[in-house]
């Protein structure tokens, strides 16, 4: 029967059932963030090898026939028909399906490993297993996100973490609810789901096996992926815009911009390619390289990112792992605010001059003012980060910090550090209350020190003094969506 718990796991609380489960009556689940959504499928046995193949069965089924199962791990279960789907544990059920019936396996080798693992555990108690059911897949998301996200034990990669809020926006949730809904911030979330689309639209290309192999690995650095979107060159050279809808848009011609994502993947995970793009040189330097080797195709052009990936169940493996097509409705994106300040944020500070200039701000229209809109939102995160550090007390030692001998003040009675200072020293000394770790690693990457990066203060001081770079509106976007976790705390 079963009764109803709250889960207390992982800094999370959710309303689930707990209850015991015959184990031929879970399923493992076919939009499980460890899969590719190219090599998803309906099919069970399918689904049980692309794991076994890829995520260490092996070596969990060994453990679990040793010494079994560890009574604070249930499995999470959403109720699918007259059986269960399980959302979180699928490698533990892969893991016991082989022990309890090893003919499962997809050679004749695996089948004898997984035999002599069967041989010595307790099968009778791998019959039934405990497991919290949610009565939907949004509830078991703040569960699922504290187990692989952040700081967690169990963390997933980062390209895992992608493809987890990917699933949830093709649930219907936006970015914002998301971010809400898992306390991380949205500049991380629009972040991760650009890069999940680029990995996405990676997977379609005609790339060797070797390469295409090295691009499905979990533990693929899409971390490469966000330099390149992240930075005015690595934009260029890939022929995209940032866009706050689509997250990017194509400003090159297709064909030019398959050729250059397939160079920089197959690069990606090649040893030392971090170092190379660490900053403006290295990053001139591997795009002069790479120019020499891509082939000849035709420059000028646009496209629709969409239209490169399929979502989900637009495309699933058949059962003899052919493609089959699926209709599948994307969520609907509302419309973005008219200025820069996204709708429904508000703010809250007594100081008059910045309650002034954020009202300022917020009538700025960013599609026809975007160099006003930048301007204004450098004044804004100035001012207000100074009221806020008078007001938690901080001014002195902030001034004492980056004027040790006191000259600056001496002739300027008014001194107060620069921008990227006052960032620097709200994040390392962790000023900002109720700011959470990836809303520090946010703000910190605000500081960055490079012009080529427009998302950081360096990348603003070129817009505000080069009168030859102007920001697009997705850039301007994305500069807020890094700077509102710290925004939301020094305008409250």
């Amino acid at each position: 029967m079963g009764c109803n718990i709250e889960w207390k796991g992982e800094n999370v609380s959710v309303d689930t059932r707990s209850t015991k489960v015959k184990t031929g009556s879970l399923l493992l689940d076919p939009k499980n963030t460890r899969i590719p959504s190219d090599r998803r499928s309906d099919s069970q046995r399918q689904l049980l090898h692309e794991l076994l193949a890829h995520e260490d069965v092996k070596s969990l089924a060994a453990s679990i026939a040793k010494i079994g199962l560890f009574a604070n791990e249930r499995l999470v279960v959403v109720p699918s028909g007259r059986c269960f789907t399980v959302l979180e544990g699928n490698r533990r059920l892969a893991a016991i399906k082989l022990l309890l019936s090893p003919e499962l396996a997809p050679t004749t080798s695996l089948v004898k490993y997984f035999r002599s693992l069967s041989a010595k555990a307790d099968l009778a108690s791998l019959g039934k297993v405990d497991v919290a059911v949610v009565p939907d897949r949004l509830s078991a998301a703040p569960i699922i996100a504290a187990l692989h996200t952040g700081d967690s034990k169990r963390r997933w990669s980062s390209l895992q973490q992608a493809r987890f809020y990917h699933e949830l926006l093709m649930q219907g949730l936006q970015p914002s609810e998301i971010s809400d809904q898992l306390g991380i911030s949205l500049a991380q979330i629009r972040s991760f789901l650009r890069t999940e689309k680029l990995h996405r639209i990676a997977l379609t290309l005609d790339l060797d096996a070797d390469v295409r192999k090295r691009v499905e690995d979990p533990r693929f650095p899409l971390t490469t992926l966000e330099r390149f979107i992240d930075s005015q060159i690595g934009r260029k050279f890939l022929g995209v815009e940032l866009d706050d809808e689509k997250g990017f848009v194509g400003v090159a011609h297709p064909e030019r911009f398959k050729a250059v994502l397939a160079r920089v993947v197959a690069d990606a995970t090649t040893k030392g390619m971090t170092r190379k793009i660490n900053d403006k040189k290295g990053f001139q330097d591997y795009i002069k390289q790479a120019e020499t080797a891509l082939p000849r195709t035709k420059k000028r052009g646009s496209f629709d990112p969409d239209a490169f990936v399929v979502d989900g169940d637009d495309a699933k493996r058949d059962d003899s792992g052919g493609q089959r097509e699926r209709q599948h409705t994307s969520p609907k994106t509302p419309k973005p605010s008219t200025s820069i300040v996204p709708r429904g944020f508000v703010c809250r500070s007594k100081t008059t001059k910045v309650s002034s200039i954020f009202k300022e701000l917020k009538s700025l229209r960013i599609s026809e003012q975007r160099n006003s809109t930048g301007v204004m939102l450098r004044v804004l995160m100035d001012v207000a980060l100074w009221s806020y550090i008078k007001q938690e007390g901080h001014a002195k030692a902030v001034c004492d910090h980056f004027d040790k001998n006191g000259k600056k003040r001496n002739y300027n009675p008014d001194w107060t550090p620069p921008l990227r200072d006052l960032i620097s020293y709200a994040v390392d000394k962790r000023i900002l209350h109720g700011m959470a770790a990836d809303g520090y690693k946010a703000a910190r990457s605000l500081a960055a020190k490079d012009g080529d990066y427009f998302i950081t203060i360096d990348g603003f001081n070129e817009f505000t003094h080069n009168p030859h770079v102007t920001p697009t509106e997705g850039d301007l976007r994305a500069l807020w969506d890094r700077a509102e976790p710290m925004l939301e705390i020094i305008l409250s």
